[in-house]
Protein backbone atom coordinates (compact mmCIF):
# COMPACT_ATOMS: atom_id res chain seq x y z
CA UNK A 1 0.00 0.00 0.00
CA UNK A 2 1.08 3.40 -0.94
CA UNK A 3 2.18 6.31 1.75
CA UNK A 4 0.44 9.47 0.79
CA UNK A 5 2.07 13.03 2.18
CA UNK A 6 -0.46 14.59 4.28
CA UNK A 7 0.26 18.54 5.40
CA UNK A 8 -1.11 18.99 8.37
CA UNK A 9 -0.12 22.07 9.75
CA UNK A 10 0.20 23.56 5.85
CA UNK A 11 4.56 23.23 5.35
CA UNK A 12 4.26 25.44 2.83
CA UNK A 13 3.66 28.42 5.28
CA UNK A 14 5.76 26.81 8.32
CA UNK A 15 8.25 25.82 5.80
CA UNK A 16 9.06 22.74 8.49
CA UNK A 17 8.90 19.00 7.78
CA UNK A 18 8.32 18.59 11.85
CA UNK A 19 4.97 19.73 10.85
CA UNK A 20 3.84 16.96 8.32
CA UNK A 21 2.97 13.21 8.87
CA UNK A 22 2.65 10.53 6.44
CA UNK A 23 -0.96 8.51 6.68
CA UNK A 24 -1.52 5.59 4.78
CA UNK A 25 -4.71 7.27 3.63
CA UNK A 26 -5.31 3.74 1.86
CA UNK A 27 -4.91 1.62 5.28
CA UNK A 28 -7.31 4.06 6.89
CA UNK A 29 -10.32 3.34 4.33
CA UNK A 30 -10.19 -0.25 4.03
CA UNK A 31 -12.51 0.00 6.64
CA UNK A 32 -15.36 2.73 4.29
CA UNK A 33 -15.92 6.09 3.92
CA UNK A 34 -17.55 6.53 7.72
CA UNK A 35 -15.14 4.78 9.29
CA UNK A 36 -12.17 6.62 7.53
CA UNK A 37 -13.72 9.88 8.31
CA UNK A 38 -14.30 9.59 11.60
CA UNK A 39 -10.74 8.00 13.03
CA UNK A 40 -9.30 11.33 10.48
CA UNK A 41 -11.51 13.23 12.17
CA UNK A 42 -9.99 12.74 16.07
CA UNK A 43 -6.29 12.61 14.14
CA UNK A 44 -7.00 15.61 12.97
CA UNK A 45 -8.58 17.62 15.47
CA UNK A 46 -6.09 19.46 17.63
CA UNK A 47 -4.51 20.33 13.98
CA UNK A 48 -7.91 22.19 13.10
CA UNK A 49 -8.13 23.95 16.44
CA UNK A 50 -5.18 25.16 16.13
CA UNK A 51 -5.16 26.62 12.73
CA UNK A 52 -8.43 28.71 14.05
CA UNK A 53 -6.73 30.06 17.40
CA UNK A 54 -3.51 30.92 15.48
CA UNK A 55 -5.04 32.59 12.43
CA UNK A 56 -7.20 34.44 14.68
CA UNK A 57 -4.22 36.01 16.68
CA UNK A 58 -2.03 38.85 16.36
CA UNK A 59 -4.18 41.88 14.64
CA UNK A 60 -3.46 44.84 16.42
CA UNK A 61 -0.87 46.33 18.89
CA UNK A 62 -2.72 49.31 20.18
CA UNK A 63 -6.12 50.27 20.75
CA UNK A 64 -5.33 53.74 19.13
CA UNK A 65 -6.60 53.62 15.34
CA UNK A 66 -4.34 55.58 12.94
CA UNK A 67 -5.55 58.94 12.02
CA UNK A 68 -6.84 59.74 8.39
CA UNK A 69 -4.53 58.21 5.75
CA UNK A 70 -2.22 56.84 8.75
CA UNK A 71 -0.61 53.72 8.01
CA UNK A 72 1.31 50.76 9.29
CA UNK A 73 2.67 47.46 8.16
CA UNK A 74 3.55 44.64 10.11
CA UNK A 75 4.47 41.12 10.28
CA UNK A 76 3.49 38.97 12.56
CA UNK A 77 3.86 35.13 13.80
CA UNK A 78 1.54 33.38 15.94
CA UNK A 79 1.67 29.99 17.75
CA UNK A 80 -1.32 28.52 19.15
CA UNK A 81 -0.07 26.17 21.52
CA UNK A 82 -1.75 22.62 21.83
CA UNK A 83 -2.38 21.32 25.52
CA UNK A 84 -1.11 18.37 26.34
CA UNK A 85 -5.02 17.07 26.45
CA UNK A 86 -4.64 16.75 22.84
CA UNK A 87 -2.23 14.40 22.50
CA UNK A 88 -4.94 11.78 22.14
CA UNK A 89 -8.35 11.03 21.78
CA UNK A 90 -11.26 8.67 22.47
CA UNK A 91 -11.64 5.42 20.44
CA UNK A 92 -15.73 5.14 20.87
CA UNK A 93 -16.92 2.07 19.13
CA UNK A 94 -20.12 2.97 18.78
CA UNK A 95 -19.25 6.21 16.56
CA UNK A 96 -18.04 3.23 13.82
CA UNK A 97 -19.45 0.81 11.56
CA UNK A 98 -17.83 -3.06 12.59
CA UNK A 99 -14.74 -1.52 14.53
CA UNK A 100 -12.88 -3.19 17.43
CA UNK A 101 -9.87 -1.67 18.75
CA UNK A 102 -7.09 -4.45 20.22
CA UNK A 103 -4.44 -3.67 22.76
CA UNK A 104 -0.82 -3.22 21.18
CA UNK A 105 1.81 -6.16 21.19
CA UNK A 106 3.68 -4.41 23.94
CA UNK A 107 1.82 -4.75 27.11
CA UNK A 108 3.84 -1.70 28.69
CA UNK A 109 3.03 0.22 26.00
CA UNK A 110 0.72 3.44 27.53
CA UNK A 111 -2.19 2.66 25.33
CA UNK A 112 -2.28 -0.80 26.57
CA UNK A 113 -5.48 -1.26 27.84
CA UNK A 114 -7.04 2.36 27.03
CA UNK A 115 -9.32 3.55 24.30
CA UNK A 116 -6.89 6.03 23.22
CA UNK A 117 -5.27 6.69 20.01
CA UNK A 118 -2.63 9.34 19.21
CA UNK A 119 -3.29 12.37 17.84
CA UNK A 120 -1.34 13.99 14.96
CA UNK A 121 0.29 15.71 18.60
CA UNK A 122 0.92 12.46 20.33
CA UNK A 123 3.87 10.70 20.56
CA UNK A 124 5.55 8.82 17.77
CA UNK A 125 5.01 5.20 19.36
CA UNK A 126 6.78 2.07 18.05
CA UNK A 127 5.11 0.02 16.32
CA UNK A 128 4.41 -2.57 19.16
CA UNK A 129 3.14 -0.12 21.69
CA UNK A 130 0.32 1.12 18.83
CA UNK A 131 -3.24 -0.25 18.89
CA UNK A 132 -4.85 -2.15 16.38
CA UNK A 133 -7.95 -1.45 14.49
CA UNK A 134 -10.37 -4.65 13.48
CA UNK A 135 -12.74 -3.83 10.57
CA UNK A 136 -15.33 -6.46 10.40
CA UNK A 137 -14.21 -8.51 12.70
CA UNK A 138 -14.46 -12.52 12.40
CA UNK A 139 -15.66 -12.64 9.05
CA UNK A 140 -13.98 -13.12 5.35
CA UNK A 141 -13.83 -9.77 4.75
CA UNK A 142 -11.82 -9.03 8.11
CA UNK A 143 -8.97 -6.44 7.80
CA UNK A 144 -6.63 -5.67 10.63
CA UNK A 145 -4.09 -2.69 10.85
CA UNK A 146 -2.08 -0.71 12.84
CA UNK A 147 -3.90 2.55 14.23
CA UNK A 148 -1.83 5.54 12.97
CA UNK A 149 0.42 7.10 15.80
CA UNK A 150 1.44 10.93 16.40
CA UNK A 151 4.29 12.84 14.74
CA UNK A 152 6.31 13.12 17.73
CA UNK A 153 6.80 16.74 17.77
CA UNK A 154 7.42 17.56 21.20
CA UNK A 155 10.55 15.89 21.41
CA UNK A 156 11.73 17.78 18.15
CA UNK A 157 10.63 21.08 19.12
CA UNK A 158 10.88 23.36 22.47
CA UNK A 159 6.83 23.57 22.25
CA UNK A 160 4.27 22.01 20.80
CA UNK A 161 2.31 24.99 18.36
CA UNK A 162 0.38 25.34 15.74
CA UNK A 163 1.94 28.44 13.70
CA UNK A 164 0.31 30.95 11.86
CA UNK A 165 1.72 34.06 10.10
CA UNK A 166 0.65 37.46 8.18
CA UNK A 167 1.46 40.91 6.77
CA UNK A 168 -0.95 42.85 8.28
CA UNK A 169 -1.95 46.93 6.57
CA UNK A 170 -3.54 49.30 9.29
CA UNK A 171 -5.40 51.99 7.32
CA UNK A 172 -6.65 55.47 8.78
CA UNK A 173 -10.14 56.80 7.93
CA UNK A 174 -12.45 59.19 9.19
CA UNK A 175 -14.49 59.48 12.46
CA UNK A 176 -10.89 57.48 14.50
CA UNK A 177 -11.78 54.13 12.33
CA UNK A 178 -9.28 51.72 10.72
CA UNK A 179 -9.47 49.55 8.10
CA UNK A 180 -7.28 46.27 8.59
CA UNK A 181 -6.13 43.82 5.88
CA UNK A 182 -4.45 40.56 6.25
CA UNK A 183 -2.60 39.18 2.85
CA UNK A 184 -0.37 36.15 2.50
CA UNK A 185 -0.09 36.05 -1.46
CA UNK A 186 -0.68 33.21 -3.28
CA UNK A 187 1.91 30.58 -3.02
CA UNK A 188 2.22 27.47 -5.57
CA UNK A 189 4.43 24.87 -5.60
CA UNK A 190 4.67 21.46 -7.27
CA UNK A 191 3.48 19.89 -3.73
CA UNK A 192 0.46 21.96 -3.76
CA UNK A 193 -0.48 25.66 -3.37
CA UNK A 194 -1.91 28.64 0.14
CA UNK A 195 -3.53 31.50 -0.14
CA UNK A 196 -4.97 33.83 2.92
CA UNK A 197 -7.22 37.15 3.15
CA UNK A 198 -8.52 38.57 6.24
CA UNK A 199 -10.10 41.86 6.11
CA UNK A 200 -11.01 43.87 10.07
CA UNK A 201 -11.95 47.26 11.27
CA UNK A 202 -10.98 49.15 14.24
CA UNK A 203 -13.09 51.88 15.64
CA UNK A 204 -12.53 53.83 18.56
CA UNK A 205 -15.31 54.26 20.60
CA UNK A 206 -14.21 55.93 23.83
CA UNK A 207 -14.99 59.07 21.50
CA UNK A 208 -18.79 58.48 21.51
CA UNK A 209 -18.80 58.06 25.62
CA UNK A 210 -18.94 61.61 27.65
CA UNK A 211 -17.67 60.35 30.69
CA UNK A 212 -14.42 58.73 29.54
CA UNK A 213 -13.50 59.98 26.05
CA UNK A 214 -10.89 62.80 28.04
CA UNK A 215 -9.43 60.29 29.98
CA UNK A 216 -5.51 59.10 29.06
CA UNK A 217 -5.97 55.72 27.77
CA UNK A 218 -7.72 54.57 24.15
CA UNK A 219 -10.33 52.07 23.93
CA UNK A 220 -11.74 50.56 20.87
CA UNK A 221 -14.29 48.22 19.27
CA UNK A 222 -12.51 45.51 17.44
CA UNK A 223 -13.77 42.90 14.29
CA UNK A 224 -11.88 40.67 11.69
CA UNK A 225 -12.41 38.03 9.13
CA UNK A 226 -9.54 36.28 7.77
CA UNK A 227 -10.11 33.19 5.45
CA UNK A 228 -7.59 30.35 4.14
CA UNK A 229 -6.91 27.87 1.71
CA UNK A 230 -4.45 25.28 0.94
CA UNK A 231 -3.97 22.39 -1.14
CA UNK A 232 -2.02 19.76 -1.02
CA UNK A 233 -1.00 17.26 -3.90
CA UNK A 234 -1.21 13.42 -3.22
CA UNK A 235 -1.17 11.97 -6.80
CA UNK A 236 -2.02 14.52 -9.58
CA UNK A 237 -2.28 12.04 -12.02
CA UNK A 238 -5.06 10.39 -10.23
CA UNK A 239 -6.95 13.81 -9.10
CA UNK A 240 -5.45 13.19 -5.39
CA UNK A 241 -5.05 15.84 -3.03
CA UNK A 242 -6.12 17.37 0.58
CA UNK A 243 -7.98 20.76 0.56
CA UNK A 244 -7.84 22.83 3.81
CA UNK A 245 -10.10 25.69 4.41
CA UNK A 246 -10.26 27.54 7.17
CA UNK A 247 -12.01 30.69 8.08
CA UNK A 248 -12.09 32.72 11.26
CA UNK A 249 -13.66 35.97 13.32
CA UNK A 250 -12.67 37.74 16.41
CA UNK A 251 -14.48 40.16 17.81
CA UNK A 252 -12.95 41.97 21.12
CA UNK A 253 -13.18 45.09 22.92
CA UNK A 254 -8.96 46.26 22.82
CA UNK A 255 -7.51 49.02 26.08
CA UNK A 256 -4.63 50.79 25.57
CA UNK A 257 -2.18 53.55 27.20
CA UNK A 258 1.00 54.50 26.14
CA UNK A 259 3.96 55.17 27.84
CA UNK A 260 6.41 57.14 25.96
CA UNK A 261 7.55 55.02 23.67
CA UNK A 262 5.87 51.86 25.19
CA UNK A 263 2.43 50.88 24.86
CA UNK A 264 0.67 48.24 27.03
CA UNK A 265 -2.23 46.91 25.38
CA UNK A 266 -5.33 44.41 26.34
CA UNK A 267 -8.50 42.62 24.33
CA UNK A 268 -11.38 40.96 25.81
CA UNK A 269 -13.81 39.26 22.97
CA UNK A 270 -14.54 35.93 21.36
CA UNK A 271 -13.37 34.01 18.34
CA UNK A 272 -14.85 31.80 16.11
CA UNK A 273 -13.34 29.44 13.45
CA UNK A 274 -14.07 26.97 11.18
CA UNK A 275 -12.35 24.44 9.60
CA UNK A 276 -12.71 21.99 6.45
CA UNK A 277 -10.90 19.28 5.29
CA UNK A 278 -11.02 17.26 1.73
CA UNK A 279 -9.46 14.57 0.35
CA UNK A 280 -10.49 14.74 -3.31
CA UNK A 281 -9.66 11.77 -6.01
CA UNK A 282 -10.11 8.10 -6.43
CA UNK A 283 -9.02 5.86 -3.61
CA UNK A 284 -8.97 1.70 -4.51
CA UNK A 285 -10.52 0.81 -1.48
CA UNK A 286 -13.71 2.89 -2.07
CA UNK A 287 -16.14 3.19 -4.72
CA UNK A 288 -16.94 6.96 -4.36
CA UNK A 289 -14.61 9.29 -5.38
CA UNK A 290 -13.88 12.58 -3.11
CA UNK A 291 -14.16 10.30 0.60
CA UNK A 292 -12.75 12.18 3.13
CA UNK A 293 -15.13 15.48 3.91
CA UNK A 294 -14.20 16.92 7.39
CA UNK A 295 -15.79 20.06 9.05
CA UNK A 296 -14.54 21.16 12.48
CA UNK A 297 -16.02 24.41 14.77
CA UNK A 298 -13.71 26.01 17.35
CA UNK A 299 -13.75 29.23 19.89
CA UNK A 300 -14.98 30.49 22.52
CA UNK A 301 -13.69 33.45 24.78
CA UNK A 302 -10.72 35.14 24.38
CA UNK A 303 -8.18 37.60 26.46
CA UNK A 304 -5.11 38.89 25.52
CA UNK A 305 -2.33 41.59 26.89
CA UNK A 306 0.86 42.44 25.02
CA UNK A 307 2.70 45.10 24.73
CA UNK A 308 4.55 47.51 22.02
CA UNK A 309 7.71 49.55 21.47
CA UNK A 310 7.88 52.37 18.74
CA UNK A 311 10.91 53.37 17.98
CA UNK A 312 10.40 56.68 15.74
CA UNK A 313 8.32 54.72 13.13
CA UNK A 314 9.78 51.45 13.58
CA UNK A 315 7.06 49.04 15.83
CA UNK A 316 8.04 45.81 17.88
CA UNK A 317 5.69 43.96 19.66
CA UNK A 318 4.24 40.88 21.74
CA UNK A 319 1.11 39.52 23.37
CA UNK A 320 -0.53 36.42 24.85
CA UNK A 321 -4.00 35.52 24.28
CA UNK A 322 -5.48 33.55 27.14
CA UNK A 323 -8.04 30.53 25.75
CA UNK A 324 -8.04 26.59 24.72
CA UNK A 325 -5.05 27.05 22.94
CA UNK A 326 -3.32 29.80 24.33
CA UNK A 327 -1.82 31.73 21.72
CA UNK A 328 1.90 33.90 21.51
CA UNK A 329 2.38 36.57 19.11
CA UNK A 330 5.24 38.59 17.98
CA UNK A 331 5.60 41.18 15.32
CA UNK A 332 7.89 43.88 13.43
CA UNK A 333 6.37 46.72 11.50
CA UNK A 334 6.61 49.96 10.32
CA UNK A 335 3.80 52.49 11.58
CA UNK A 336 3.28 56.26 10.28
CA UNK A 337 -0.03 57.46 12.72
Amino acid sequence: MKKIYLILTLIFVTGSSAFSQSIDFDNLLEGGIKNGNQLLEGYLSPAFAGMGYAMNAGWYNTAKPHKLLGFDVTVTTNFAMVPSSANYFSFNASAYEDVTLENPLNSDSPLYGTNKLPTAFGPNLDADDIPFLVFNAGTDEEVRITAPTGTGIDEELPFVAVPSGALNIGIGLIKNTELKLRLLPKYSSDDGSFSSFGIGVMHDVKQWIPGIKNLPFDLSGFFGYTTMEAIGVIDEDLGQQAVFNVSGTTLQGVISKKLAILTVYGGLGFTTSKTTFDLEGKYDQVAEEDPISLTSNNGGMKANVGARIKLLILTFHAEYAFQEYNTFTAGVGLSIR
